[in-house]
C-alpha cells in the first residue's frame, strides 16, 4: 500500500484535534493515544463526565438507605477512564467527583468516590499495562502500607479520635462476646476474646497497620477479580466508526484531495467495507455522496477525515488536520454526541487554541441561531442542535467540512433551514463540502454527486441512483380511510405532561391530548421538533406519566402494564444491548437463546436470513440493525408497536422493504401501530390515519365537526 501525504509525520494530538475527536464521536473503550504535557481538551471532558457521573453515584450510595452496594458501580466508569488516559486524567475526575460528592454528601460521599477512583483506576491501569494478579497484589500491599501508616500517624496525633475509635470498637467486641457466652458451652471462648482484644489494643499500632493492608489487599483483590470481567467485557465491544484523533504534522492542507483505488476493511472482517474507489474532491466544491445502506458511506467519510485505507492511495497536498484551524472538520448525525458547551456560544469555541479570534455571534447568525449564544445548549431542538454544531465546525475555518446524514435526524423545517446552510457554504467560506445524504433533494443541491454502489465502488453522476423522496406532510384525518375501526386499545385522555414542575424550569411538553388507538390502527403522528411526539411516545408506552389526565391500555393505565406496548426508539443500536442478534431477540422476546425455532422464527417475521442469528450485532447494517430490533418486540406479541422514526437514516430499498414488511403485519395479523415520523413518502397504506402535534397540543382536523377523535 503506497500512501502520499506531502509533509506529514505522526505525533500526539493537539487541543484541536481532541477537539474534533471528542465532539464528533461517542467515546469508545480503545486507548487514546498517549500524550504529554497539561491535560487537553478532550481529556478535561473525559475528567467532567466521569467526575460527574461517579459523583452521583457516591451521593446515591450515602444518601439513599441500603444502597452503599450502588458504589461498586463507579469503579466502571473510573476503571476505563484509567484505561485510556493519563493518570492525570483519572487524578482530576477524583478531584472533580470528590469534590461535589463531599458538598452535597459529606466526607462518606468524598471517600466513596477515593475508593472508586483507587479500584477502577489500579485495574485500569493493570489492564492498559498487560499485568495481571501478581501486579494487582504487589501494588496493594504498597498501597496498604501507606494506607495503614497514615492511619496509625493519625490515630498517634489525634488521640481524642483514637479514644473514640477504641471505645467504639470495644463495644463491639463486648456485643459479640455476650452473644458467644449465651451459647452453652461458648463461655470461655466470650471471655477469651474479650483478655486477647485488650492485649490486642496495647498494640494498637501494629494491629491498625495490618488492618489498613488486610483491608486494601482484600478490596483490590475483590475490585480486580470483579471489575476486570466487566471491563473484559466493555473492551471487547468494537467501535469501528470512531474518529481518530489527528496524528498529522506539517503544513494543513486537506484538499484538492484524490483516492485512486482505495479499500479499506474493518478488523476481522471478511469483505472490504470500501472500494475499490477512485474520486476527487477538489477545492470550493458542493460535492454529493449517496448509495445504499452498507455501501460504504460512513467508511468513506472515514477515509477522507484521515483513516488510514488498507489498500490504495490517498493524495493530498499537505496535512487533513481534523479539527485544525483551516483543516478538516465533521459533522455528524447525531448532533448530541458533538455539543459539550452548556451554553451556546461556549461550544462553538470549545477546544480552539488560546487566543483565537471568532466571531461567535456572526457564525450563529449565519446558521440561524442569531441571538441565541447564551441559550442553554441542553434546550434546543434537534435542528438547532445541528446548526450549532455546523457553525462549531466552522469556527475551524476548515477546507474540508464532512457533513453525514445531518438531516436524517431533523424535522422538515429544519432539514430546509441546514440545507440553506449547508449549500452556501462553498459560496461564502473557502470550504470543500462533502455531504452524505439519501434524499434527493439534497443531493441535487450539490455540484457534483458520487454515487458509492453496493462493493463500495464510485460512478460520478447527475442523479446519484435511486434516492429517498420527500412528501408534504399528510392532513391529519379522524379515521382511517379504509373502514378499520378494532377496539379501543390506546385511549388518551386530557392528557399533559410538564418537565420540571414545582421548579422554576419548569416546560410544558404536552397539553389535553385526547385520541384512541383502535385494534388494528395505523397512525401517523409528525410535527416538527420540540412539539411533544417522543413525551407522548413514552406516555403511550408506559414508560411516562403524565402529570395529569390518563393513558389507558384496554382499560387499566399503561404505566401498570409496561412491556405490554411495545416502543422502538429513534437510534436503533442504542437499543440493542446484546453482542448476538440471536441472543438479542432472545432477551427481548424473554426465551431462551437456544431456542432455535423462536429465533429463527423472529427473524422470518421481519424478513431477515435465519443465517443471520450468529452475526455480531455491530457487523449489522442500519437497516438490518432496525429489523433486529422489530424482531425481538414483535416476538413478545405486543398489544401495540410504536416506531420512533423508523425511517431515519435507511435508504430508499430499505425504507421500503421495511414499510412493506409492516403494512404485512398490520393487515394480516391486526397490529396495532404508531409511527411518528418526519418522512412521509410511502406512509399512506402502513397509517391510514394521522395525528399533527403543534406546540404540544393536536392541531384540529380540518373537518365539519372540527374535532378529533
Amino acid at each position: 500500500m503506497h500512501i502520499n501525504r506531502a509533509g506529514r509525520h505522526r505525533r500526539g494530538g493537539t487541543g484541536a484535534d481532541d477537539w474534533q475527536n471528542q465532539k464528533m464521536t461517542t467515546a469508545g473503550p480503545e486507548r487514546a493515544p498517549r500524550r504529554t504535557g497539561s491535560l487537553q481538551p478532550v481529556e478535561l471532558a473525559q475528567a467532567a463526565v466521569i467526575a460527574a457521573l461517579c459523583a452521583a453515584i457516591a451521593i446515591i450510595s450515602v444518601v439513599v438507605p441500603f444502597a452503599a452496594g450502588l458504589s461498586l458501580l463507579g469503579t466502571v466508569p473510573m476503571g476505563l477512564l484509567a484505561y485510556r488516559y493519563r493518570l492525570r486524567v483519572l487524578i482530576a475526575a477524583t478531584v472533580a467527583g470528590g469534590l461535589i460528592a463531599f458538598l452535597i454528601a459529606g466526607m462518606g460521599g468524598f471517600m466513596t468516590v477515593v475508593n472508586c477512583a483507587y479500584i477502577g483506576g489500579l485495574t485500569g491501569i493493570v489492564k492498559r499495562r498487560g499485568r495481571g494478579t501478581t501486579t494487582v497484589i504487589a501494588s496493594a500491599l504498597v498501597a496498604g502500607a501507606l494506607f495503614g501508616a497514615a492511619t496509625v500517624v493519625a490515630l498517634a496525633i489525634l488521640s481524642r479520635l483514637r479514644n473514640l475509635i477504641f471505645e467504639s470498637v470495644t463495644a463491639n467486641v463486648s456485643g459479640t462476646a455476650a452473644i458467644l457466652a449465651r451459647i452453652p458451652g461458648m463461655e470461655g471462648a466470650a471471655e477469651r476474646l474479650k483478655q486477647d482484644f485488650v492485649t490486642a489494643l496495647d498494640y494498637w499500632p501494629y494491629l491498625f497497620f495490618a488492618a489498613g493492608v488486610f483491608s486494601i489487599l482484600w478490596v483490590s483483590l475483590l475490585g480486580w477479580w470483579a471489575l476486570s470481567r466487566v471491563m473484559a467485557r466493555l473492551l471487547g465491544v468494537p467501535d469501528v466508526h470512531k474518529l481518530e484523533s489527528s496524528t498529522d504534522d506539517g503544513p494543513v492542507a486537506p484538499v484538492p484531495l484524490q483516492l485512486k483505488d482505495v479499500r479499506f476493511r474493518y478488523p476481522k472482517a471478511d469483505d472490504d467495507a470500501l472500494g475499490p474507489l477512485s474520486m476527487a474532491v477538489r477545492p470550493g466544491e458542493h460535492l454529493a455522496v449517496t448509495g445504499a445502506n452498507g455501501s460504504g458511506k460512513t467508511t468513506l467519510m472515514l477515509v477522507l477525515s484521515g483513516r488510514e485505507p488498507t489498500a490504495g492511495t490517498v493524495e493530498r497536498p499537505g496535512a487533513v488536520g481534523l479539527g485544525k484551524l483551516g483543516g478538516t472538520a465533521v459533522v455528524m448525525q447525531h448532533p448530541e454526541s458533538q455539543v459539550l458547551g452548556t451554553r451556546v456560544a461556549d461550544d462553538v469555541v470549545w477546544g480552539l487554541p488560546p487566543g483565537t479570534a471568532t466571531d461567535v455571534g456572526q457564525l450563529l447568525s449565519e446558521v440561524g441561531l442569531d441571538g441565541m449564544g447564551e441559550r442553554d445548549t441542553g434546550g434546543l431542538s434537534g435542528g438547532e442542535l445541528q446548526r450549532l454544531a455546523v457553525a462549531a465546525a466552522l469556527a475551524r475555518e476548515p477546507s474540508l467540512l464532512i457533513a453525514d446524514e445531518v438531516t436524517s435526524m431533523v424535522d422538515q423545517d429544519g432539514r430546509e433551514a441546514l440545507m440553506s446552510v449547508l449549500s452556501g457554504l462553498t459560496r461564502r467560506h473557502r470550504t470543500s463540502l462533502v455531504h452524505i445524504t439519501h434524499y434527493n433533494d439534497e443531493a441535487d443541491a450539490a455540484d457534483r454527486t458520487v454515487n458509492l454502489t453496493g462493493n463500495g465502488a464510485a460512478a460520478d453522476t447527475e442523479a446519484g441512483g435511486e434516492m429517498v423522496e420527500t412528501a408534504d406532510a399528510p392532513t391529519a384525518t379522524i379515521h382511517a380511510v379504509d373502514g378499520r375501526r378494532g377496539a379501543p386499545v390506546l385511549e388518551l385522555n386530557g392528557v399533559c405532561h410538564e418537565y420540571g414542575s414545582g421548579t422554576p424550569w419548569a416546560k410544558t411538553a404536552l397539553s389535553d391530548i385526547d385520541f384512541a388507538v383502535h385494534e388494528g390502527d395505523g397512525v401517523l403522528i409528525h410535527g416538527l421538533n420540540g412539539s411533544g411526539k417522543s413525551t407522548l411516545a413514552w406516555i403511550m408506552a408506559g414508560l411516562t406519566v403524565p402529570t395529569a389526565g390518563s393513558c389507558l391500555l384496554d382499560g387499566a393505565p399503561v404505566s401498570d402494564q409496561i412491556g405490554a406496548v411495545a416502543i422502538s426508539f429513534q437510534a436503533a443500536r442504542l437499543q440493542l444491548m446484546r453482542s448476538h442478534v440471536a441472543l438479542e431477540i432472545a432477551s427481548s422476546a424473554g426465551f431462551s437463546k437456544y431456542d432455535q425455532a423462536k429465533v429463527t422464527a423472529a427473524l422470518n417475521t421481519v424478513g431477515l436470513e435465519p443465517t443471520l442469528a450468529a452475526r455480531r450485532v455491530d457487523e449489522l447494517s442500519g437497516g438490518q440493525m432496525r429489523r433486529v430490533v422489530l424482531a425481538g418486540l414483535l416476538a413478545r406479541s405486543p398489544r401495540a408497536l410504536i416506531l420512533d422514526e423508523p425511517l431515519a437514516g435507511l435508504d430508499a430499498a430499505s425504507q421500503r422493504g421495511l414499510l412493506r414488511l409492516l403494512t404485512d403485519l398490520r393487515r394480516r395479523n391486526g397490529l396495532t401501530l404508531v409511527v411518528i415520523s418526519h418522512d412521509f413518502a410511502g406512509l399512506e397504506e402502513l397509517c391510514p390515519r394521522t395525528l399533527h402535534l403543534q406546540g404540544g397540543v393536536l392541531a384540529a382536523a380540518p373537518t365539519a365537526t372540527g374535532g378529533m377523535s
